[in-house]
């Protein structure tokens, strides 16, 4: 709707000292702006003005677009104030005017002395200038409705920070001078994680895109392929400036949507043996076949014929596992696959003239890239997606001199890069240096789209979410320490000044811990197959690549410890939390580096070995305690609910890297005295335990995971196929020799371990532990329907069990 009349309530006229135009001092702007993420591009403020709300006017032009919510929703902030009604534009003391420019450069009748400017900004359509023609005005001016939005939500980030409540009513402050700003990337966004939750939440950051996967993909009966996809979500994003841009799945990905079973000639020549490729099968299909390539190009066209649907992207195949037929063999799986859009593309074009498109690489392409390029259209974006390469936080620049040159010469290039410490495990990360460095280099290097992964979910990492849309916008602006300052001020700490100093400090040790793939994959066996081989990595490379020496890795250590105490100093949880977790896997490098020198290559130890190792087994102990802790309390704090199944993995890896590891040594004669406190896997359930029927009751052997009586939790995770598991009840028997069992402990309620995880833990308090006695972990539980389709099959997982620490 218009905003030309928005009213809030009206008294008297302000006195000339509250309405009084006050200079502004350098120091002045520099603190206000800290409220003003991301920093706008150039800043000129001389004075400020204090006026009533209720003298206070918004102002939109006739023209429809974001604009308009922009001014709606602060209009409902000011209302949450206690307000009803605004003056009129002429009788109000303080008037802001927003929409887009008009076409002989003014803006509801002022002149716009930057518009030419404006008009040839970089990504000019998101271009605004801000700026007072006097001390009752505020213009805000874009080329589009979403320019003028941009600039509302900077004026509304220096405004409502000064917003006060009095006796004679609430006050609000307004900057008087001039600002001019545009985005260096013309995209910036997210996919996956929680995006189509928080497309408001990223556009308050001015990120304008969310990729999101079609709600189906599928070809029916008579050949035709369908895309169906949520207009809602591009609903809500046209409603705040977010672009959203659905996705056709990998191009390996292609069993699910129907194909092969409407055409059973698509489905890729082959071995079948050959085709399980990390962890899964992958069906290829044959992209020879005309109708593989048509089915592409259906969906396409059912995209481009949705009108809410202004982009697609399609993701290559992700798998080296490709049609061996002779056609595809010649062409190669990747050219074709970029024939095959072309021709898509060319028929979407004729249902949409206007429908714009881009194309994933993937790791499976990577040596192909050049090829894939030359194949696609020239108006065919590109973005670029390596498993490996792209969701990595190591050092290493991302765009590679292919990609580099493709950018130069004008081709419109994007970024999939990962903003957090790994796509696959959860840690917390507070990393300034990191995320202005990556978006330093996407910048420079002429990209136009930034397309973030945050897994499992943007509450885990708010500050490098936030950090890329600062400098994804502005990527020569603040500094590290600027910009952490101005994300604490907003956070509302006490001493954001020092939480800055604490975020400057912590985050290269972080960088140094997560870029070099610690806790993944080293935690994931490779450290303590490495102690058991007898192969501790030396300095300089695997997990200690980023520390020349012991004197490095003891650096960041005493960093880590220091900002353990900075954050108990500063007094934010979630601070101390990331502090204890960053210290306490550099505690468990350090103690396994520690065991390294102690076992050197022999396989029998003399006592002072034994006392040497115990001890480095202690330390290795307590760290992994503190880790794990550090990230369930992180959890609790930041994002308190279930825990995504990739944080509890996190933990589990990481308790399961220390009890390898004391497993080993225990077989040396070196006690682990933290065994039974770490979880451990007892047991499993697969597919074929539910062949009889769903219905079972599942049990498994615990006599040699029991450590003493106490209370021992029990948790069900869920880890591949179609079908979770849901837990009625959990019971602890013992027997004697071949006596029948009893029942010693027993938890009753309903849980469920699948994707979403739902009370999935059960406690069982065992009052006495007799070693002589054969203890059995036994759950009634619901898996797999005997009458499950053939497409929707697998119920398989874990069994994990601690001891609960006295506290």
């Amino acid at each position: 709707m218009n905003i030309s009349t928005l009213m809030l309530a009206t008294v008297s006229l302000c006195s000339p000292a509250l309405c009084a135009t006050i200079p502004l001092q350098p120091q002045d702007v520099d603190d206000w702006l800290l409220h003003v993420v991301p920093l706008p591009k150039q800043v000129a403020l001389h004075s400020k003005v204090t006026v009533p709300v209720a003298e206070l006017c918004l102002v939109g032009t006739s023209r429809q677009g974001p604009a308009d919510p922009g001014l709606e929703a602060w209009a409902t902030e000011l209302q949450e104030a206690g307000l009803q009604e605004m003056p009129s534009a002429e009788k109000a003391r303080l008037r802001i005017i927003a929409g887009p420019l008009a076409e002989d450069n003014t803006l509801q009748g002022y002149a716009v002395p930057e518009a030419e400017r404006l008009r040839q900004a970089r990504n000019a359509d998101q271009a605004y200038s801000l700026f007072s023609p006097d001390d009752r005005t505020v213009l805000i001016a874009g080329n589009t409705a979403v320019g003028a939005y941009y600039g509302i939500l900077t004026l509304r980030q220096l405004m409502m920070p000064t917003l006060r409540q009095g006796d004679a009513g609430a006050t609000i402050e307004a900057p008087l001078g001039s600002i001019f700003d545009w985005p260096d990337l013309a995209e910036r966004g997210l996919w996956g994680g929680s995006a189509n939750r928080d497309i408001e939440w990223m556009a308050q950051r001015k990120m304008n895109l969310v990729e999101s996967h079609c709600k189906g993909l599928t070809v029916t009966d008579e050949g035709l392929g369908l895309a169906e996809f949520d207009k809602t979500l591009i609903e809500r994003g046209a409603r705040c400036g977010v672009k959203v841009v659905p996705i056709v799945t990998h191009l390996d990905q292609l069993e699910r949507t129907g194909l092969f079973r409407v055409f059973p000639e698509t489905l890729g020549e082959g071995d079948p043996e050959k085709w399980p490729y990390g962890g899964t099968t992958v069906k290829p299909a044959c992209f020879s076949n005309r109708r593989t390539a048509r089915a592409l190009a259906d969906w396409m066209v059912s995209l481009a014929s949705q009108p809410e649907v202004t982009d697609i992207s399609v993701w290559l195949s992700e798998h080296h596992v490709a049609c061996a037929c002779d056609e595809c063999r010649e062409k190669g799986q990747f050219v074709l696959e970029a024939e095959a859009v072309n021709r898509g593309y060319e028929l979407a074009l004729q249902a949409r003239p206007d429908i714009k498109l881009r194309v994933l690489l993937t790791q499976g392409s990577y040596q192909f890239n050049d090829q894939v390029i030359a194949t696609l259209s020239p108006e065919i974006g590109i973005t670029y997606y390596d498993g490996g390469r792209t969701y990595d936080s190591s050092r290493n620049p991302m765009i590679y001199p292919l990609l580099e040159q493709y950018a130069a010469q004008g081709g419109w290039l994007g970024c999939y890069p990962q903003l957090t410490a790994s796509w696959r495990i959860v840690c917390p990360w507070t990393g300034p240096q990191f995320v202005k460095a990556r978006m330093v280099e996407f910048v420079d290097k002429g990209l136009q789209c930034l397309c973030g992964y945050a897994t499992p979910d943007n509450r885990y990492y708010d500050f490098n979410v936030t950090a890329a849309a600062e400098w994804s916008w502005n990527a020569h602006g603040r500094d590290e320490r600027q910009f952490a300052r101005a994300y604490f001020t907003n956070k509302g700490l006490a001493d954001p000044a020092a939480a800055a100093d604490w975020a400057v400090s912590l985050g290269p040790v972080g960088w140094n811990l997560y870029g070099a793939r610690v806790p993944y994959g080293w935690f994931f066996g490779a450290a303590a197959k490495a102690v058991e081989g007898r192969s501790i990595p030396q300095f300089g490379t695997g997990p200690l690549v980023y520390y020349a020496d012991a004197a490095a890795l003891e650096g960041d250590l005493e960093l880590a410890a220091a900002a353990c105490t900075g954050a108990e100093r500063i007094g934010d949880a979630s601070l101390i939390a990331e502090a204890r977790v960053i210290h306490g896997y550099l505690r468990m490098l350090q103690a396994i580096v520690d065991l390294g020198a102690v076992l050197g290559k022999d396989r029998e130890l003399s006592q002072p070995q034994k006392q040497d190792a115990a001890a480095a087994m202690a330390a290795l102990d307590a760290a992994t305690t503190q880790t794990a802790e550090g990230l369930r309390t992180w959890h609790d704090i930041v994002a308190p609910g279930t825990m995504p199944s990739r944080l509890e993995d996190t933990i589990q890896v990481t308790e399961s890297t220390c009890a390898d590891i004391g497993k080993h040594l225990g077989s040396l004669g070196v006690a682990d005295p933290g065994r039974a406190y770490r979880r451990q896997t007892v047991g499993t359930w697969a597919t074929e335990d539910f062949a009889d029927s769903a219905e079972i009751t599942k049990e498994w052997d615990l006599s040699d995971a029991l450590e003493g009586a106490g209370t021992y939790r029990v948790q069900f995770v869920y880890r591949s196929g179609w079908y979770g598991l849901s837990i009625h009840r959990v019971r602890l028997l013992a027997a004697v020799a071949e006596g029948e069992p009893v029942v010693v402990a027993s938890d009753e309620h309903e849980g469920s371990a699948a994707h979403r995880n739902k009370d999935n833990v059960y406690e069982l308090a065992l009052p006495v532990h007799d070693p002589a006695m054969r203890y059995t972990l036994a759950a009634d539980v619901r898996g797999l329907p005997k009458d499950s389709p053939q497409d929707k099959q697998g119920c398989n997982g874990e069994v994990w069990m601690q001891k609960v620490r006295d506290n």
